[in-house]
């Protein structure tokens, strides 16, 4: 998504920089983005109109419409996942007490309903797979999951957030798809395309119930998506521990 472009354009380059300056104020004015003309974004980062075209082409968009489009589609996706689940005009043991028994609930409900063969299914093939290739907009989980792999001497491989490079797979490969809430489904099709048409095998783990998918897919069922985040890292921790 767009916003993984930014973060990885704001990591990498000097504040200085006209790339990390542009970044810095899309990153930062998204919402108005999509109103606002080339001038009117060229003028605010103190730059031109065509380094203004030549950075939305870097990012991988034709055009500023594409661009545009890629902006309200990265606002409404934090809409759909940015929550809050506490407040500080409350009491914060009744909340952490509250919050802890409804995690509680939602484990033994994930536990009880999930597809145990699959899941055992899942673990046996990243256990006798040589190199995990890993994707998804959660980078900080694919990055947990890298790192607790590389722990037990298996490569594993994060991919480029629009997977567009060409990751050369072979038979002993497995290719893990994270979308907590399937929002990869909705805002990234072509990237689904294009993992559908890789010639390796596939899982997908998700919380979202009838995806279409045609490779492997293990469902999390929760009962309230507002703890998907903490039910699929409970299940990753679960398949990691073997």
């Amino acid at each position: 998504m767009l916003i993984d472009k930014l973060n990885i354009i704001l990591n990498s380059n000097d504040e200085f920089s006209p790339k990390y300056i542009i970044s810095s104020f899309v990153k930062n004015n998204l919402k108005d983005i999509p109103t606002m003309s080339i001038d009117a974004i060229a003028l605010s980062c103190h730059t031109s109109k065509s380094q203004i075209s030549k950075y939305v082409k870097s990012l991988g968009y034709e055009t500023m419409k594409d661009f545009k489009d890629a902006c309200l589609d990265n606002i409404s996706s934090v809409e759909r996942t940015n929550k809050t689940l506490f407040s500080l005009q409350n009491s914060i043991e009744k909340q952490f007490s509250s919050f802890t028994n409804h995690i509680i609930d939602e484990l033994h409900y994930t536990m009880n309903q999930i597809d145990e063969i699959n899941l055992l299914k899942l673990v046996n093939d990243i256990k006798k797979s040589k190199r995990i290739f890993v994707y998804g907009h959660a980078r900080t989980l694919c990055t947990y999951i890298q790192n607790e792999l590389s722990a037990k001497q298996k490569e594993t491989i994060i991919c480029d957030v629009d997977f567009e490079k060409e990751y050369n797979f072979q038979d002993s490969d497995l290719l893990l798809l994270i979308s907590i809430n399937g929002n990869t489904f909705y805002f990234d099709k072509r990237v689904v395309h294009h993992i559908l048409k890789c010639s390796v095998n596939t899982w997908l783990i998700s919380c979202k119930d009838n995806i279409n998918f045609s490779k492997n897919y293990l469902y999390i069922p929760t009962l309230n998506n507002k703890y998907n985040d903490y039910l699929l890292r409970h299940i990753l921790d679960f398949i990691l521990m073997y």
